[in-house]
């Protein structure tokens, strides 16, 4: 029963240690998901006579999702790029 404790015990100060970080993570990957899922169904509720101003053919929940998907990932690269010039410290301003 030892061994067993002792083999768990890394894996429980790894969890101690990056808690905050694990929670993070996973908050973010849940606010994605559900981002996704909203943004999916609303383009399945769009009527068929509207499909032509939208890149995403009839048949979206079939073929479409890379559409969302490329778009989160463009949303979430012009976020990180934002932060990184925030943290940065490119404001513009005189020289």
């Amino acid at each position: 029963m030892n061994k067993i404790f002792s083999s768990l015990t890394p894996g429980i100060d790894f969890v101690k240690t990056y808690l905050y970080k694990i929670v993070f993570v996973v908050i973010s990957i849940v606010i994605f998901y559900f981002v996704y899922w909203i943004t999916s169904y609303s383009l399945k509720k769009l009527k068929p006579e509207i499909y032509s101003y939208y890149p995403f053919d009839k048949f979206f929940p079939k073929s479409g999702k890379w559409s969302i998907f490329y778009f989160l990932i463009t949303i979430v690269f012009l976020g990180i790029l934002v932060y990184a010039i925030i943290k940065g410290g490119f404001y513009l301003a005189p020289a």
